[in-house]
């Protein structure tokens, strides 16, 4: 198992129902909404990795922000506001039970698809807004890009509890 998904299930076990749920401010998520957003991101990308595999051959590529993520093998590390209307606030709940069966779910996903993204041809891609024109290996890569890139939230998150208790 990759050792993001390791670590944001084991991370998991440390947070109390109302931790989970707590907020700094109106405009902060918590971190229930955190796991949300990543776990429903991760599947989102996960489907373009399996779209990839009936997607036309296609010379288009990334676009210029896409070239750059990819070249870094990695999001910046600032936060990145999308626009209002992509950037509605996730699910929260109270439950690490609920939210350690969707980690696991996804994970298993993860690890399921890992020879599609190797095999599918790279230039049979799908769209990204943001990135251009991604093939199975590049939007499976984006899964651990995008897990990576949240720990900085989940950094500033768990400070935040920890000053709050």
């Amino acid at each position: 198992m990759d050792e993001l998904f390791t670590y944001y299930l084991q991370e998991l076990d440390h947070y109390q129902p109302n931790a989970l749920i707590y907020h700094l401010d109106h405009d902060t998520w918590s971190i229930s909404q955190m796991y949300d957003h990543l776990i429903v991101v991760s599947h989102e990308y996960l489907d373009e990795v399996e779209s990839c595999q009936f997607a036309p051959v296609t010379t288009s590529g990334k676009s210029p922000f896409g070239e750059r993520l990819f070249a870094a093998g990695a999001f910046p590390a600032t936060p990145i506001r999308l626009p209002d209307a992509m950037n509605a606030p996730p699910d929260e709940t109270a439950h690490v039970d609920r939210l350690r069966t969707r980690w696991l779910e996804l994970t298993d996903r993860h690890a399921s698809l890992a020879m599609v993204a190797q095999s599918t041809a790279p230039d049979q891609k799908t769209h990204h807004g943001g990135m251009g024109w991604l093939n199975a290996a590049e939007w499976y890569a984006l899964v651990t890009y995008h897990l990576a890139h949240h720990r900085h939230q989940k950094r500033r998150l768990d400070a935040a509890l920890a000053n709050h208790s």
